[in-house]
């Protein structure tokens, strides 16, 4: 069957995409809360911390049987099972008088995101003509992209104007009309197979991720050397290493770990969580910084992200246009480029930024993101064979939550360190947190440029 975009495939990948938008505007959106739950629910800053925490673990440990799930599911039967989780988590949001279910109500938004993050790449990579397929990866970067940014925005407003639970009785709001349009427009994207399902290789996967995410989250709170970092650390990588053992002879694993082989894609897997560590790690950093050193509002901190939001929508769909003329090589250059003169400029103006010294760095940081992080995707799942398309969307799908936590237990555990300084004042700490966490983050980057030069073809795509 030809491939071509219509009305009814742009419906069902902006569908798609709705479930991990709302998941992610959730995420973000919930954080700028996080003082009045405190408070509401009788908390400490660490306990607060799982509402969001928990639901990275879930996606993390759902997204490695999305393969799995698309050959033995209908992709509509999948979109649709994606959204009651998600509906479910929201209801229970809304209504909780406790805090241990609100939790709860997090981890079903969890299962319904890991379920459906995947989906809209893997209808893009299924049914999208490959001379729009850059453009079309980043419209669905964009899509997600979006709700980090705008996710502290909406929390802010609606927190103020409302209460906390409107954020999620507005998610209700669009999974209503999103459950309504990708019933109608998502049709079948695979043949269906009568798959047996790996057991003993998901739950090593995913014990692995949740034991070195929590390995990696507690380093704020606890010594290297403990049993909550190193401990869980090693556990994780002993089960990472009993995933490899149990999966690579076997032709139909789970995720196969011989996709790693392939240096290409590899290389910009790796640069692609390299980018999401620092995209989440600044993520975390500005809210506070804007509060803590520069005395503004909740709204405030969350109005500053915008621009920086628009830019990176603004950049991801430009470099889907280059990427389909020019090859990968120059927008994620482009981007990588952009994204490190931001970071400088925040390393060497890290104590005495302004409110709209914020606004630039981290519009021209995110615009560079949106130039090189849709793109690094494309080129690496399109240097793997089409059938083993949706082995990689998942493990770059998984690995961008992992990442994401990682990002954050980094700024946090930078921030944390400085603030533990009582001979200054909180306002001097932070600034300075905020400044080594800057420098990290240049540090990444640069290795990024390094790994797009040498190993990121200057050559178009294969159509």
């Amino acid at each position: 069957m030809e491939k071509k975009i219509t009305p009814r495939l742009i419906t069902a990948i902006l569908s798609a995409g709705m479930l991990s938008f709302l998941g992610i505007l959730d995420e973000t959106a919930t954080t700028v809360t996080f003082p009045i739950l405190i408070k509401e629910f009788r908390i400490t800053t660490d306990q607060v911390q799982w509402v969001n925490t928990l639901v990275l673990l879930v996606i993390a440990t759902i997204v490695p049987i999305s393969s799995q799930i698309s050959l033995r599911f209908s992709t509509k039967r999948i979109f649709i099972a994606g959204m009651l989780f998600f509906l479910f988590g929201l209801i229970i949001d809304v209504f909780t008088p406790r805090f241990d279910l609100l939790l709860v109500g997090r981890a079903f938004q969890g299962i319904g995101t890991g379920i459906g993050l995947p989906l809209m790449y893997n209808i893009i990579l299924a049914r999208v003509p490959k001379d729009h397929l850059g453009f079309m990866m980043g419209i669905g970067t964009m899509i997600t992209a979006a709700a980090v940014a705008l996710g502290p925005v909406f929390g802010g407003i609606v927190t103020d104007l409302l209460n906390w639970r409107w954020i999620f009785i507005v998610s209700i709001f669009l999974a209503a009309i999103g459950i309504c349009t990708g019933g109608w427009s998502i049709t079948q994207i695979n043949k269906l197979q009568r798959v047996r399902f790996k057991y003993k290789q998901w739950l090593a996967i995913a014990v692995s991720l949740v034991l070195l995410m929590l390995g990696f989250t507690n380093v704020a709170n606890h010594h290297f050397l403990s049993y909550q970092v190193l401990g869980f650390l090693g556990l994780g990588i002993v089960c990472l290493i009993l995933w490899l053992k149990i999966s690579w002879n076997d032709q139909a694993a789970l995720i196969s770990p011989r996709l790693f082989k392939n240096s290409s894609f590899s290389i910009q897997l790796l640069c692609y969580c390299f980018a999401k560590i620092s995209t989440l790690a600044l993520g975390f950093i500005f809210p506070i910084y804007v509060q803590t050193v520069n005395h503004g509002s909740v709204s405030l901190a969350g109005w500053i992200m915008l621009p920086g939001a628009i830019v990176d929508a603004l950049m991801a769909a430009l470099a889907g246009k280059l990427l389909d003329k020019k090859g990968a090589c120059l927008p994620i250059m482009m981007g990588v480029i952009a994204s490190l003169a931001g970071t400088v400029m925040m390393s060497f103006f890290g104590t005495h930024l302004s409110n709209f010294a914020i606004i630039f760095l981290y519009a021209l940081y995110y615009g560079g993101y949106g130039m090189c992080f849709s793109s690094l995707m494309t080129s690496g799942l399109t240097s793997l064979p089409a059938s083993e398309h949706s082995q990689g969307n998942a493990i770059y799908n998984t690995l961008q939550q992992f990442s994401g936590a990682i990002g954050t237990a980094l700024a946090g555990t930078l921030m944390a360190i400085s603030q533990s300084n009582r001979q200054l004042e909180l306002q001097q700490t932070t600034a300075i947190g905020a400044r080594w966490t800057f420098y990290v983050l240049t540090l990444l980057i640069i290795f990024n440029l390094i790994l797009t030069l040498l190993f990121v073809s200057p050559n178009k795509i294969k159509h």
